[in-house]
């Protein structure tokens, strides 16, 4: 009775509000899961992380740092998961011995922070910016550290922290956990499980607040307790409603992101806010979460709750402190290119041909080779990532490319060539087109399209190669400085410039057997 009377105050509502407000939002869900650590409930730590493999959604652990990295079934598992790049796992930083960071100065606080991340990254090969305070507890020495440490993120609790609204670009985020999949009880001595529906209502409460929600999980909650202790032992039941969690987000439209891609992701919401009324209730014990999770889906149902489904647009992660080489169409095989020649690309096996002559560094008129027009951008750039061997898509790109899902792509098409970024040294900018990969390493997706630093452990780690036009443009070598930032951009986010003058638009081009 209590829903459907609840039905009808909103068709009431409904009837007297003229219009809905359409807000921006990422519509999305973080899951966070904490206490990653050594030889404690490492089967039910994993028995998580596999679901979430399995589910094919995202999912930020907080590793606590002096915890980490002598258990082979903890450490090797998110190793071995991170390596694929689907889905994405992110790494960050908990603290270092699980301390209350509010005890500490703030120089003791940086140096736990710093421990953390140095173990962080000697183990994963990654550079946290997020951080997770343990037990929650956050003050003024606490931010002062953090922001001497490089962070860009964090997430304690909405007590705590207040949580931004949803912006983008700028230089703090604070996403504190807004729901939940367990508590710990009122005497705080062991920790009881949710099912999803009550995580569901907390998710749908945080999207109309703040436009986004953050998910917190313990491994405890998906152990099975013997009176106060957890046993190694995975909860199957409580999985089982992690699994309809998932299940239930996905199938409403909303995003499962990591806590960074929070800000890269913007599409439209319709959330009434006379729907607040309904979590107040909730809130206030005036309804069970099966009448409030029933009353969520009747209005999405009925289009009162929408989500866009469609990512209007992704604000791509800026890659910053990548050192780069330069390489250019034509370039003989030598010692210094590790006898790899430039007379083709990955994509184009008559690049030199197709190019219309060799790009020689050495003979320029202006960003042009002085000896012809070239045929197609002079400003071009590799990144080490392939998406098309032998004339097959790699079924992984489907997965880890940002663009992806954008259109149905043809089997002769690459979902990379000709793709735009914009490449940064100093107080220069500068716009190319993508038309081979490199260096030397062709699979790193996990950097190219995630977090991580390069993997390639030649030439200085360099992650990108740029031709003569985009290194004479931004003074590539110029005081012995060849470090620089790059972002993958929309084409119509590309301004005018010289790169503008001859836009490649040609396709893949391998010679027939």
């Amino acid at each position: 009775m209590k829903v459907v009377f609840l039905t009808l105050i909103f068709l009431i509502s409904i009837s007297v509000i003229p219009s809905y407000a359409v807000t921006e939002s990422c519509h999305c869900v973080a899951f966070r899961l904490d206490d990653i650590q050594d030889y404690w409930l490492n089967n039910v730590q994993t028995a998580i992380v596999d679901t979430f493999q399995e589910k094919n959604a995202s999912l930020t652990i907080g590793i606590i740092g002096n915890h980490i990295g002598q258990d082979p079934k903890i450490t090797n598992d998110i190793i071995s998961k991170m390596t694929t790049g689907n889905p994405e796992i992110e790494i960050v930083n908990h603290g270092w011995n699980h301390e209350d960071f509010t005890q500490f100065s703030r120089e003791q606080q940086s140096i736990l922070m710093k421990n953390t991340n140095n173990k962080i990254n000697s183990l994963f090969g990654i550079v946290s910016s997020v951080f997770i305070p343990p037990f929650n507890t956050i003050n003024s020495d606490t931010m002062a550290a953090f922001l001497e440490n490089n962070f860009q993120y964090i997430s304690a609790n909405t007590t705590q922290d207040t949580p931004s609204s949803f912006i983008k670009n700028t230089a703090v985020y604070h996403f504190p956990g807004t729901a939940k999949t367990g508590n710990l009880n009122d005497g705080i001595t062991y920790w009881y499980s949710e099912n999803y529906k009550q995580t569901f209502v907390e998710i749908t409460d945080s999207l109309q607040k703040y436009g986004y929600a953050i998910v917190v999980m313990h491994p405890q909650e998906y152990s099975v307790r013997q009176a106060l202790n957890y046993s190694n032992m995975v909860d199957e039941n409580q999985i089982h409603e992690l699994e309809s969690l998932i299940d239930e987000v996905r199938n409403d439209g909303i995003n499962i992101v990591t806590i960074t891609e929070i800000p890269k992701h913007t599409s439209n919401q319709v959330m009434p806010s006379w729907t607040s009324n309904l979590f107040t209730w909730y809130k206030k014990g005036n309804l069970t979460e099966n009448e409030v999770y029933d009353a969520i889906k009747f209005l999405m149902a009925n289009k009162i709750i929408t989500f866009d489904s469609h990512v209007s647009h992704i604000a791509y992660p800026l890659h910053q402190n990548i050192k780069a080489t330069f390489f250019w169409v034509g370039e003989p095989s030598s010692q210094d290119n590790q006898f790899i020649d430039n007379l083709s690309s990955i994509w184009d096996d008559k690049w030199l041909e197709h190019f219309g002559g060799i790009d020689d560094p050495k003979s320029r008129n202006g960003y042009f080779p002085a000896k012809f027009t070239p045929l197609e951008n002079p400003f071009y750039f590799a990144l080490p990532y392939n998406d098309y061997v032998n004339g097959t898509r790699v079924s992984s790109a489907y997965n880890v490319v940002y663009w992806a899902n954008e259109k149905n792509w043809p089997d002769s098409e690459s979902m990379l060539k000709n793709k735009w970024i914009m490449i940064t040294k100093e107080n220069k900018t500068v716009y190319a087109q993508w038309e081979d990969a490199g260096p030397y390493v062709y699979d790193d997706a996990s950097y190219v399209f995630g977090n991580n630093l390069p993997k390639n452990n030649s030439v200085n780690h360099s992650g990108l190669d740029v031709s003569p036009a985009v290194s004479d443009y931004i003074d590539l070598y110029a005081g012995n400085n060849n470090v620089v930032s790059w972002q993958f951009v929309d084409s119509d986010q590309v301004p005018d410039g010289p790169w503008k003058k001859i836009i490649t638009t040609s396709q893949v081009y391998q010679e027939p057997n």
